[in-house]
């Protein structure tokens, strides 16, 4: 691996549910959950995602467009996705109200 290879974390692994039942939100369940990611402009963001339950993933560009999505996920990773501009992109995890997913997310950009 060379040293314009490296490999950078953008999003340390991460356990979390998604599509628990909160009173406190609209809509009383909290089935979208976003995790903000700084990325350098050239480079290729890759995102692996595990879940018990299908989950909605989102990758959302600079100026707030999505760069890539995918439906019903369990276990995958996506990517690579170009960051066309340096700046803050997005993971948006989603699934339907009623439903519960518990996943785990890990970010990264070569």
């Amino acid at each position: 691996m060379s040293l314009f290879n490296k490999k950078t974390v953008l999003l340390e692994k991460q356990d979390f549910t998604i599509g628990e039942f909160d009173i406190t939100v609209d809509g009383a369940y909290r089935n979208i959950v976003t995790f903000p990611m700084k990325v350098k402009k050239g480079r290729k963001v890759f995102v692996s995602v595990t879940s018990d339950n299908g989950v909605d993933v989102s990758v959302v560009d600079v100026n707030g467009m999505n760069a890539k999505y995918s439906a019903s996920v369990k276990e995958a990773t996506i990517g690579p996705v170009p960051a066309r501009e340096s700046g803050t992109m997005a993971l948006v995890f989603g699934v339907y109200r009623g439903d519960l997913a518990h996943v785990t997310v890990e970010a990264w950009m070569e």
